[in-house]
């Protein structure tokens, strides 16, 4: 039996629905449980979705917190798994998707059974923020060092700056389930404008560029048409981005998963221009793009740059704003034959993310 936790289940975002995806690839198993956060009162309507349509794929056993925080869900998480424990349920693996490290890695030895094969940890970081702690980095290394646990990284460039770091423990990068299989296209929205179509889409945050991208826009109706779409990831970010509101391209709303397939569908480009970001993480928005067959605009850096210097599926913008009006201009448009290139190169893409090979590599692992 394998425990899959997600205790941030309930936070605002896609981890329920990045975690119902996750089950649809996988496919039903009897042998694989989740354990999911909800909260006590307010549930959204999308996350009481998601866990119905994921009980199709396996047993669901839920856990109440009072708030989304990934703290809370850790700590509350490790109990139900103590009474799971106790059951008479044979587990022998547990696989968090998200977790605090940190707690996880001082509370995890008062919770572990003698039996346990592995635990499975994935982390989205880099390992900076530990190591500058001693306290922290004593904790966690002694943790990592557990005969049972494996950390995960979803890069390679994050799984080898872990492995400098902490060299004695057991550390992997996770094949990426991102793309459903023999998902059914989606058919785009045709440009009959002749411009170009960008969209910056998701949760609305500062560092993605929006400071210098959409003044460009704004003040150059001829440069093409820009979408600005999702909801805000807090109340401060709302604040500094207010000049989004008078931004016709602006929507501001919680984009359900069909929803956000249906708008990034309906774009040219999906722009990735990062600027407050580890750029040693995966970023989401490619694999969307591969979803509705788009390219991506990133800079030539991190994990984003290594797969379109792989693949070819997106093209590489000047770092900053001085030369981007003209980079934009110079964009391959739908139909040309270098728009057509970069489409096999996200082609390309998708087929090395998906597929049965990709799904049986990550079973065996976690």
């Amino acid at each position: 039996m394998i425990i899959i936790v997600q205790p941030w289940f309930s936070a605002f975002g896609h981890p329920a629905q990045s975690l119902l995806n996750l089950a649809k690839i996988i496919g039903k198993h009897s042998d694989i449980t989740y354990l999911i956060s909800i909260l006590n009162d307010n549930i959204d309507d999308s996350i009481e979705i998601a866990r119905k349509e994921l009980k199709s794929y396996g047993q669901v056993i839920d856990y109440p917190v009072k708030t989304s925080s990934v703290r809370e869900g850790t700590i509350k998480s490790l109990a139900s798994l103590k009474r799971l424990f106790t059951s008479k349920m044979l587990i022998e693996k547990v696989f968090f998707l998200d977790a605090h490290l940190v707690l996880l890695s001082v509370l995890w030895p008062f919770y572990c059974p003698s039996n346990i094969k592995q635990l499975g940890v994935v982390y989205l970081l880099g390992p900076e923020k530990i190591i500058q702690n001693s306290v922290v980095k004593y904790f966690v290394g002694k943790f990592l060092q557990r005969k049972e646990v494996v950390l995960f990284l979803r890069t390679d460039e994050l799984m080898l700056d872990w492995q400098k770091a902490f060299p004695r423990a057991q550390i992997k990068c996770l094949p990426s389930l991102e793309i459903p299989p023999d998902e059914a296209p989606i058919m785009a929205k045709e440009n009959s404008l002749n411009e170009i179509r960008l969209g910056i889409l998701g949760q609305i945050r500062l560092g993605k560029g929006l400071e210098w991208i959409v003044p460009i826009f704004k003040n150059n109706s001829s440069l093409g048409q820009l979408t600005v779409a999702g909801a805000f990831s807090h109340a401060a970010a709302q604040k500094s981005l207010s000049f989004l509101k008078d931004f016709d391209g602006f929507e501001e709303k919680f984009l359900s998963e069909s929803e956000l397939l249906h708008l990034a569908s309906e774009q040219d480009y999906l722009l990735m221009l990062y600027d407050d970001w580890d750029e040693r993480m995966e970023g989401a928005v490619m694999f969307l793009a591969a979803r509705v067959n788009r390219p991506v605009i990133v800079y030539d850096k991190g994990w984003c740059g290594r797969m379109v210097n792989k693949y070819e599926n997106g093209m590489f913008a000047p770092l900053g704003p001085d030369d981007f009006s003209l980079f934009v201009k110079a964009l391959p448009l739908p139909d040309s034959e270098e728009y057509e290139a970069l489409l096999r190169g996200v082609l390309a893409f998708k087929n090395a993310h998906t597929g049965k090979s990709i799904r049986k590599a990550f079973l065996d692992v976690i």
